[in-house]
């Protein structure tokens, strides 16, 4: 797509090796109108130079300083994965949409069509909701205190987009959250991932599924899907969480061993069967992208984005 308006891409991650220069390689080429910004938290102290002109370093301080409150389970920033964007919009407020990345999100589809789409029908964010009901989420009682259970809605947000004045309203509410919330630890505190489908839903903001444009078989926050896998899975508009070496052995086992050897197991008679299926369609694949088969095109959004229920 051409003459695509500027818009902001926020590449997050917590350190740059290797592994994290591809994925953001990968970024660059699918936002060819994004300017795409590293946006790296360092509170655990320094990642270093990085070789790429735009970089955004931060730490928790930072976002304490513009209001927000210190309340989480764990790491502030991983419970509230939505402070980023604040911060980003407070030093960058001219952006009209934003698109949130996860260092180990990978985008197959072209997200300047993503945005222009969201432009055209006036979206306000695009996320994933999350496959749970609310007995089953961990996090729905962490809502409780600011909305009721039947507004609570969790939505994966390792890719995610927004448009400015959403992440207004966002960060308006959330910091008014913190100023009248009195409790010292953060039982109800609400969670960075539900906070965002919940209160823009509450909130009457033109909500739309990811889903909508185009498949995602390997989207959600486990298991993990190995870099060399990506192959497989090219005609996934996204794919999360994608890693390699400590880090995929690490999220592949963190929900208990049991599952992570049946993964193992799995992916080990998958992948037999993928080489195999290889050797027979690949001749044909081949001439189909040299006649111009790219990237994975957007599903057209048929539906009502107005609100979805």
């Amino acid at each position: 797509m051409t003459d695509v308006a500027r818009y902001a891409v926020l590449f997050k991650t917590f350190t740059m090796d290797d592994f994290v220069r591809r994925r953001l390689n990968r970024v660059i080429a699918a936002a060819p109108s994004g300017d795409v910004y590293v946006m790296v938290d360092e509170t655990r102290g320094s990642v270093g130079p990085i070789d790429y002109p735009l970089v955004m370093r931060y730490r928790e301080s930072d976002l304490l300083k513009l209001g927000f409150a210190p309340h989480s389970h764990g790491a502030l920033l991983w419970y509230n994965a939505d402070y980023p964007l604040y911060y980003f919009q407070h030093l960058y407020p001219d952006y009209d949409m934003v698109v949130m990345i996860e260092y180990d999100a990978v985008p197959n589809a072209d997200l300047d069509s993503l945005v222009e789409e969201c432009r055209t029908r006036g979206i306000d964010f695009v996320g994933q909701p999350i496959a749970k009901t609310l007995d089953e989420y961990w996090w729905t009682s962490t809502m409780l205190r600011f909305y009721q259970r039947d507004q609570v809605k969790p939505y994966l947000i390792c890719a995610a987009v927004f448009s400015a004045r959403a992440v207004r309203h966002l960060g308006e509410v959330r910091r008014s959250q913190g100023a009248s919330y009195d409790l010292p630890e953060a039982s109800q505190w609400p969670i960075g991932e539900t906070y965002i489908g919940t209160e823009l839903c509450a909130s009457d903001f033109r909500v739309q599924n990811l889903s909508a444009f185009g498949r995602l078989s390997r989207y959600d926050w486990w298991p993990p899907t190995h870099e060399s896998e990506l192959p497989d899975f090219g005609e996934d508009i996204f794919i999360h969480p994608v890693l390699i070496g400590r880090r995929y052995v690490t999220s592949l086992f963190k929900s208990n061993f049991v599952s992570g050897l049946i993964v193992v197991v799995k992916f080990t008679l998958a992948g037999f069967l993928r080489r195999i299926r290889r050797s027979i369609v690949r001749p044909k694949l081949i001439q189909v992208r040299q006649a111009g088969v790219g990237r994975p095109r957007l599903a057209p959004v048929s539906r009502d984005i107005s609100h979805q229920e």
